[in-house]
């Protein structure tokens, strides 16, 4: 079920040279805390006239937008199911039936405002100058219909296109006496609102609204898993805790990442066809560039800025813009210095290279040396081989005279057997002993003169240098290439903490935070520190002394904050540290945990205001008295509530933190309830009346003393003093009226 509106379209002309496509995909949500009205959203950006038809918001109005002319195209998309739905029961939609839809459906059974209510959720996504109107709202229409299905809610479609002019800026300008520049014409875009709830058809034939979508529920409840109805609220015995009921799906993190990427695919798939370079859905930091984003200009930024009128947000751009053109020249800078770097590395190679030459030459060397003394070894072996010789020829002259000395005692043998016999006895023992004695000796001590053991002593000492050589060159490589890693690595860290130390010191400037006054908020500028970060950075300065001293010189401050963030300092304060990185992502964080505490104060609230109204309506109900009275009564059992939520070891610390605070003022307000209550006892005029509450004020009073009265400040104790003293008075007024 389409409702649409087009206007006659010119296509764009065409770029020339290379082409390259922007890309935009941004989200938030549309809150009654933040002040939005869904039928004044639909009527600026589909250009048309609204009006709140809300009897119980006070503030309901008309919203007229028809001067608006660059809204190209409006369409109203359904997921299938609910179109059929629709269909059979002849159920028909227009913009006006939508905001009235919400607006009066987002309230409370009692009938009262959902102050806190999310009406809608929008993508802002930009389009391709290089396509045609008509193509981009093809693909406008192609991203919101995917949506609707998954989701299964309903979705709405604005195409603002520049080129169509906007006779609304045009009389803004003529109205203050400014010459108007023409629009961007590359700024076609879409405003795409999603309801945050499913739509069903009840049984009496009229649409209303159903459960939260799956984008829209706390991020525990996305990524708690589905479990059967008869589970729910039992006890898990692995964990203790009682079983809720989940959607099984992705974080929200991941969600609005793959919420991206499908408007990057639809995107390229088109790119593609026209020969068009794709576009990436992901941030700077992920691509590993140090690029800052520009922030969108908006409608009035944009006006004054065509008007010759600096802005905030202009200034801003631009200067974000001579930043990243900075970038780029010291990433060139830095690949001019790299490559010099790397034909210094080179050099050192050649000249690494020449002086092992020279190392080898010096070996070469060392072993002529070595070769040269093993040679006159040789020749010492020759020499001692001819005195062998020599000796051996004078042995053989004693050799003969031996001979001749053998016959003389064979002559004497022969003289004596006897006597002969054990002389050769002694000569055989004698034999022996000198041959063992030999055997021994040369297998300890090898020849002195055997070359070939000269030369393997020569070989092995050599292998042995090689060796030592290699392997200290080696060891020498590796200590300097991780002495360069440890050295990067050190400097590295000591920027990143010097950059987060800058942080802090520029957190105060208006570029970083937002401005009280200004109305600005996080949605609008997710990249500054909103004012509870503001606070937490305040007070972290504060308690480390980290704030520049009266009288100290400015190039001392800086070394005393560079001495502190040092690296125990960085680690022991994670938290703020990631806080200065990236203030959204710390916000995100920070909702996502909250999310859970809103949603227990919000029941807490509901199921005390349920036993108050039964309490006033007890007491007669007598204006303001009943009402502080009737609290009063519930205060014990609320603030009891809270101290469980407290001492619950499930509840995250930041919740605690935030329901401790919420007690403390709790614990106030109720002193001051029971001080105004009591003074308020002589406003009601029947007896009966005027007892009863008496007598219900002194029974809270008593119960809450007891239990709470330890905690009580010197003002909180004052207050209930004031109240007994005024309840007292007004006895003793009576007394005496009465003659007692």
């Amino acid at each position: 079920m389409i409702v649409s509106n087009r206007v006659g379209e010119t296509p764009n002309p065409k770029n020339r040279g290379a082409k390259m496509a922007i890309f935009r995909a941004e989200t938030k949500s549309l809150s009654r805390a933040k002040g939005h009205n869904l039928a004044a959203a639909i009527s600026y950006r589909a250009g048309i006239k609204l009006t709140d038809t809300n009897k119980i918001n006070p503030e309901a109005r008309s919203y007229d937008y028809t001067k608006k002319t660059d809204v190209v195209h409006s369409e109203i998309i359904l997921p299938n199911q609910l179109s059929e739905q629709l269909e059979a029961h002849g159920i028909e939609l227009d913009f006006q039936s939508i905001a009235d839809l919400v607006e009066i459906g987002e309230t409370t059974k009692r009938g009262k405002m959902k102050n806190s209510a999310r009406l809608a959720r929008e993508w802002v996504l930009c389009g391709v100058p290089e396509l045609s109107r008509a193509e981009n709202i093809e693909l406008f229409e192609q991203f919101a219909q995917q949506q609707s299905e998954e989701q299964g809610v309903l979705s709405m479609v604005f195409v603002h296109d520049p080129t169509a002019g906007d006779d609304m800026a045009n009389t803004k300008a003529a109205a203050e006496g400014k010459k108007m520049d023409a629009p961007d014409p590359r700024n076609i875009h879409a405003h795409i609102l999603l309801l945050t709830r499913e739509l069903y058809v009840s049984r009496d034939n009229k649409l209303s609204l159903g459960k939260k979508s799956d984008s829209e529920v706390s991020n525990d409840e996305r990524t708690r898993p589905v479990v059967p109805k008869e589970l729910i609220g039992k006890v898990d015995p692995e964990t203790g805790e009682k079983i809720q009921q989940g959607r099984g799906l992705c974080s929200n993190s991941e969600w609005l990442k793959n919420t991206r990427k499908q408007w990057a695919d639809i995107l390229n798939e088109r790119l593609a066809q026209k020969g068009v370079q794709p576009v990436s859905h992901k941030s700077y930091k992920d691509l590993g560039l140090t690029f800052k984003p520009t922030k969108h200009l908006g409608k009035d930024a944009s006006i004054l800025e065509r008007m010759g009128i600096e802005t905030e947000i202009g200034k801003h751009n631009e200067s974000v813009n001579r930043y990243n053109h900075n970038q780029i020249e010291l990433a060139a800078g830095r690949l001019t210095s790299r490559t010099k770097q790397s034909v210094d590395d080179s050099q050192r190679w050649i000249d690494a290279i020449n002086n092992g030459a020279v190392r080898a030459q010096h070996r070469i060397e060392r072993t002529k040396r070595q070769l040269d003394s093993g040679k006159q070894d040789v020749e010492r072996a020759v020499a001692a081989d001819t005195e062998t010789i020599r000796v051996a020829e004078k042995n053989s002259g004693y050799a003969e005279w031996a001979i001749k000395r053998t016959g003389q005692i064979e002559q004497i043998i022969s003289d004596s057997e006897q006597p002969a016999t054990k002389t050769a006895e002694q000569e055989r023992q004698v034999h022996s002993l000198v041959a063992k004695h030999t055997r021994t000796t040369t297998s300890i001590n090898p020849n002195p003169f055997d070359d070939n053991e000269r030369r393997a002593r020569a070989n092995k000492l050599t292998r042995q240098q090689g060796q030592f050589d290699t392997a200290a060159a080696s060891y020498d490589r590796r200590t300097r290439y991780y002495d360069r890693i440890i050295e990067s690595a050190y400097k590295r860290a000591r920027q990143i903490r010097l950059s987060h130390a800058q942080k802090l010191l520029d957190r105060d400037k208006e570029e970083n935070r937002l401005r009280p006054g200004w109305r600005e908020s996080s949605d609008d500028y997710p990249n500054k520190y909103d004012y509870r970060q503001s606070d937490l950075l305040d007070a972290f300065a504060d308690k480390f002394k980290l704030n520049k001293a009266s009288g100290e010189d400015h190039r001392d401050y800086l070394k005393r904050i560079s001495d502190t963030f040092d690296s125990p300092f960085f680690t022991e304060n994670k938290p703020i540290m990631d806080l200065l990185r990236d203030p959204k992502a710390e916000r995100d964080r920070y909702d996502a945990i909250k999310t859970h505490y809103d949603t227990f104060i919000e029941n807490l609230d509901e199921q005390r205001k349920a036993i108050d109204d039964k309490a006033k309506y007890a007491l007669g109900d007598i204006s303001q008295v009943s009402r502080m009275t009737a609290e009063s009564l519930s205060a014990p059992s609320y603030i009891n509530a809270l101290d469980d939520y407290i001492n619950d070891e499930t509840t995250a610390s930041q919740n605690k933190t935030l329901a401790i605070e919420h007690r403390a003022d709790t614990i106030n307000r109720t002193c001051q309830q029971f001080k105004h209550g009591m003074i308020g006892l002589s406003s009601i005029r029947e007896v009966d009346k005027r007892q009863t509450h008496s007598e219900a004020l002194q029974v809270s009073l008593n119960t809450f003393r007891s239990s709470y009265g330890k905690e009580l400040s010197n003002d909180e104790q004052k207050a209930i003093n004031d109240g007994l003293s005024a309840a007292k008075q007004q006895v003793q007024s009576t007394s005496m009226r009465l003659g007692f």
